[in-house]
């Protein structure tokens, strides 16, 4: 038995990587990790009692090598009638439309097709061939790039995808176990020639850092795999303790729109701290990138040190920052609001306004809709008390509402300080006006004295704001 099996049998057990009946989908580049990864569950699917397909996709950079590629995967899984899955896709295309990182939408397209397959095969599981030595590799670019501590928790065991798990039951073994391994077994695979560039940092730490690194010690691999076990354990911890602190900061939380208490966030240790910023990035981006970027959350820390002024910093894709009194927030302002002021009110319907806020005109006796949150709020008014028809707009200089329950006029600015609207906010807040540019209703904050909270003999419409924001 090869040190291979020996040690990837031992780490299926101990992490329970797998179950019986699991369906595995093995990602397969008709490279030497991915074939002896394909080659060695293939051969172990009735000791494991689960059963095996195979995914590979070709990203069309490498003309016939990349078409050959395809065919040997196709042909080995062909001779041991293992279903394969397999597709073409024009990556140069998509970087001419898009003129983005290669290796990244090289990835982003990969995986949704992984995605596709594992739903069309009904599998449980994707299994990809990162091994010890991927590790070692990983560790030392995001701890190059100046990552978070994710980045240099190294790659994950496992993690949720599609519709079950990603695993990866070689990060136990080394590129020297996976050789031994095929040459046992007499086991091809195809070399991908831009392996050997060095135009990647991969390849640069692959061919000159590491081989130093195993000089000073033969077994660095396993050195770093011991150290990312520990650190991925004790995340885990950390990461179940920020949930918990992040509600006891919490003081609002919306699609877009994050809101934390400063003084009860500096109560918390620095640890606490750093996570609970890292769990809201991750509300925010998707990228991985972006949410591990040290000089982001470091900014967005710093925010917090003291409750003096008001501050705001812009973050990636338009979201922002922003201390004001006593909080936190963090807001993704991506939409184009301009899509969304200046609009006529259709009466019966919901209208979808700016800053996670909707509302609903219509008829008391009408059909009045009953998907609203526990967040609304009802007000009544007579049609007749101001010019029809209603209208959406942004706020204007000058802007001033008769109050509910007040009597006299107060200007919108003024309104928007009392009421702690973060500056970042103002200039897009959904105002509604009559027909004679009349304010009548600031959404989510006040109404004029034309509405009722309760509802009156002449009162024959209803209002009702949805999702408020503040």
């Amino acid at each position: 038995m090869t040190k291979l099996e020996q040690k990837v049998f031992k780490y299926i057990q101990q992490y329970d990587l797998c179950h019986a009946g699991d369906r595995l989908l093995i990602a397969c580049s008709a490279g030497a990790d991915s074939m002896a990864l394909l080659h060695y569950l293939h051969r172990e699917q009735q000791h494991l009692g689960v059963k095996v397909a195979a995914v590979h996709v070709n990203h069309m950079l490498r003309a016939e090598d990349a078409t050959g590629d395809r065919h040997y995967v196709e042909t080995f899984c062909k001779e041991r009638n293992i279903p394969v899955y397999a597709t073409d896709i024009s990556i140069p295309s998509i970087l001419e439309a898009e003129r983005g990182n290669m290796q990244a939408v090289c990835r982003r397209e990969r995986y949704a097709y992984f995605e596709q397959a594992m739903i069309e095969s009904n599998s449980t599981k994707l299994v990809v061939a990162h091994h010890a030595d991927d590790q070692v590799e990983s560790v030392l670019m995001n701890l190059i790039r100046g990552s978070h501590d994710i980045g240099i928790q190294g790659i994950r065991r496992r993690r949720p995808f599609a519709n079950g798990e990603l695993i990866r039951p070689f990060l136990s073994i080394t590129r020297t176990d996976i050789l031994e391994y095929l040459q046992t077994y007499n086991q091809g695979y195809r070399e991908d020639c831009s392996n050997q560039k060095d135009s990647y940092t991969r390849n640069r730490l692959r061919h000159h850092v590491v081989p130093l690194l195993r000089d000073e010690n033969p077994k660095v691999a396993e050195a770093v795999q011991h150290y990312t076990e520990k650190v991925q354990a004790d995340e885990e911890l950390l990461q179940s303790l920020a949930e918990h602190a992040l509600e006891d900061v919490l003081v609002e939380k919306q699609k877009d729109l994050w809101k934390i208490n400063i003084n009860a966030f500096q109560n918390k240790p620095l640890a606490l701290q750093r996570r609970i910023i890292l769990l809201l990035l991750k509300y925010l981006y998707k990228d991985t990138t972006i949410v591990q970027s040290y000089t982001l959350w470091n900014a967005i820390l710093k925010l917090t040190q003291t409750t003096a002024g008001n501050a705001t910093i812009d973050l990636p894709k338009k979201a922002k920052a922003i201390r004001q009194y006593d909080e936190l927030i963090l807001i993704n302002t991506v939409e184009d609001s301009s899509k969304l002021l200046s609009k006529t009110i259709q009466f019966g319907q919901w209208m979808n306004l700016t800053n996670n806020l909707r509302i609903y005109i219509g008829r008391v006796d009408g059909d009045i809709p009953q998907d609203t949150t526990s967040q609304a709020k009802s007000y009544f008014v007579n049609s007749t008390s101001f010019a029809q028809p209603l209208h959406i707009r942004g706020r204007m200089d000058g802007d001033r509402i008769q109050l509910l329950g007040a009597n006299v006029q107060k200007r919108i600015s003024r309104l928007f300080i009392d009421d702690k609207v973060p500056l970042a906010l103002r200039e897009d807040w959904p105002i509604i006006v009559t027909n004679d540019n009349e304010v009548i209703a600031v959404p989510g904050l006040r109404v004029s004295s034309y509405f009722s909270n309760s509802k009156r003999l002449t009162d024959d419409t209803i209002f009702i704001v949805d999702q408020q924001t503040l």
